[in-house]
């Protein structure tokens, strides 16, 4: 990147318009798996965040904003040569995709927001503004006792254990690929935690609620009855601003409805598409 950044993608496709995956923080392209199987024809972008998984982290450590994320995805497009995008955003992904939109309009000719929020993540959280309070302390543990808690994740990070005590807490849903789901827990076995929470802290200094009532592309909003972290009102919220906008309510998904739920996201996704002018992919196996 322009900083000397490395970063780590995946482009599948030769040919037909570009959709890219904009993931959760702490995802990887393996949680969008059910989408990419759905996504034929198209080509399809998903990159890792700075100082996650493939990507290193920035040479300075402020250079980590919401901000910083969208001007590395349009480096990429102009790398790969790709012009306009629909994104797919997923929990940070979704503030991705509206400040993609403030920085970038032109290219960015949809958004299928999921589970997300537009900024002040904090805020939102668990719809509770005392545990919103509550996180910048509790990050500032997480980093003074980075170490640990990396060895205690490395312990349990995709374990069954782990699993089985986020569906009794209501975290992730029954229906969850338990497979899917495990590689991509697992993954953060791999997480600096001081990166990690820094990358958790400019969630909440980001801020695009400016921007939703300015938005002129297809949007369609995907929370989940039971997300704890994005409740269903913040996305009552998105669509109240966003004019056209369309939402719909997954019954019974919580904040991982990517993996719960993949088969009615990948249905509106393709009605978000239908609706993208001049937009048409390309044959199969093209």
């Amino acid at each position: 990147m322009r900083d000397g950044t490395r970063i780590g993608y995946q482009l599948r496709g030769e040919h037909g318009p570009c959709v890219v995956l904009a993931n959760g923080l702490g995802g990887t392209y393996i949680a969008f798996r059910a989408l990419y199987e759905a996504l034929e024809g198209y080509r399809v972008l998903c990159w890792d965040y700075r100082g996650l998984y493939s990507s290193s982290p920035p040479t300075k450590r402020v250079a980590n904003t919401v901000a910083h994320q969208v001007d590395d995805l349009i480096e990429i497009l102009d790398h790969e040569q790709l012009g306009d995008v629909v994104i797919v955003g997923w929990s940070m992904g979704v503030q991705v995709a509206f400040e993609a939109i403030r920085r970038h309009r032109v290219r960015i000719k949809g958004v299928l927001a999921i589970n997300g929020t537009y900024g002040r993540a904090f805020k939102t959280v668990m719809g509770s503004r005392l545990i919103g309070q509550m996180i910048p302390t509790m990050l500032r543990l997480v980093k003074a006792q980075a170490g640990l808690v990396g060895r205690a994740t490395k312990v349990v990070a995709g374990s069954d254990a782990l699993i089985n005590a986020m569906k009794r807490f209501g975290l992730v849903s029954q229906t969850i690929d338990v497979e899917i789901f495990r590689t991509v827990a697992a993954g953060f076995q791999t997480i600096d935690w001081v990166i990690y929470s820094d990358l958790l802290a400019r969630l909440d200094e980001h801020d695009a609620e400016d921007v939703l009532a300015t938005i002129d592309v297809p949007v369609a909003i995907v929370p989940g009855d039971k997300d704890l972290m994005t409740p269903p009102t913040t996305a009552e919220h998105l669509h109240r601003k966003i004019p056209g906008s369309r939402m719909v309510v997954i019954e019974g998904g919580t904040h991982y409805t990517p993996v719960e739920y993949p088969a009615i996201l990948a249905d509106e996704l393709h009605r978000l598409l239908d609706r993208v002018n001049g937009w048409q992919r390309t044959a199969s196996g093209t």
